[in-house]
């Protein structure tokens, strides 16, 4: 609408709809990319600190503490322990489940930090013992989700 235009009433405006295709790439980062790469592996990795020596998972690139630049990875668990417990009746698209999931943030000895994902397993509470299930080697793709769920360890 030019400018010299003026509107009167509301009944004179005009729209349209129209979409913009616009394509995002992120990445995860230097330390990022470690960690979803030892998922791929099978494994869980944490930063850790040259100088603090204090270890960060998931990793981060600099230290929280000293501002330290990181770039040692070292592998933690498998075994971590459930620090809080939450239930989900919503599905990762919005719909309502039939059963729900129970999620947990998972903590790993010596490491700052955790994971939250998927959990089962009888009896499972906070300070519960859990390692990660990992999809079949074949399907996995460099995602947390290569991670199926966390399950209680029997002791």
């Amino acid at each position: 609408m030019p400018l010299s235009e003026r509107i009167e009433s509301v009944d004179e405006m005009r729209f349209w709809k129209d979409k913009i295709p616009l394509r995002y790439e992120y990445t995860a980062g230097l330390a990022g990319e470690k960690f979803l790469r030892g998922i791929q592996e099978g494994r869980l990795l944490a930063s850790r600190c040259p100088k603090c020596g204090k270890k960060f998972m998931p990793p981060k690139a600099y230290c929280v503490d000293c501002y330290e630049r990181i770039g040692t990875f070292t592998e933690v668990g498998p075994v971590g322990s459930v620090a809080a417990l939450a239930e989900s009746h919503v599905g990762f698209g919005g719909e309502r489940l039939a059963k729900p999931v129970l999620f947990a943030y998972v903590t790993f000895k010596g490491t700052s930090g955790g994971l939250v994902h998927r959990v089962s397993g009888k009896g499972i509470a906070v300070g519960s013992s859990v390692s990660p299930r990992f999809r079949p080697k074949a399907k996995r793709v460099g995602s947390l989700l290569d991670i199926e769920e966390f399950r209680v360890v029997r002791r």
